[in-house]
């Protein structure tokens, strides 16, 4: 199973998620999309979680299912802003055509958000998992 194209996918994700406008309104530029969250950061921000990688049983040999969790955190006095910034994300990927370095996305959707307040907490967090399926190419 090869881990290079969860990490192709999760670059193509990242920029397409940092060049899209709205989302740069609500995480600055340049975004706070972080893989490894700094000591103090500023809020809103979106952190990569968990990625899960399964052989897809396919025709074409090294089909993959990601499946890839972001997490969105914010301070904003309520769940409006986690949310505005959810579908945010959610615009730029439910059917992106990303290009991946040596594989070519089959297809990309979210399938799974929740909003919540951290127990005893003004922090909001939003989680929204993808689903993806690649294939490498020749």
């Amino acid at each position: 199973m090869s881990t290079n194209a969860l990490w192709a996918l999760q670059k193509a994700i990242q920029a397409a998620l940092e060049a899209d406008p709205a989302l740069g309104a609500y995480l600055g530029n340049p975004a706070r999309l972080y893989d490894d969250v700094p000591p103090q950061p500023q809020f809103p921000f979106v952190t990569w979680d968990r990625a899960r990688l399964v052989p897809v049983r396919a025709d074409h040999a090294g089909a993959l299912e990601h499946r890839l969790t972001l997490k969105i955190w914010s301070r904003y006095g309520g769940r409006r802003e986690s949310l505005e910034i959810l579908q945010a994300v959610r615009a730029v990927l439910d059917d992106a055509t990303l290009v991946l370095d040596g594989h070519k996305l089959v297809s990309l959707s979210t399938i799974f958000a929740d909003v919540f307040r951290i127990r005893s907490s003004h922090i909001f967090e939003a989680i929204l998992t993808v689903r993806a399926v690649t294939e490498p190419t020749p």
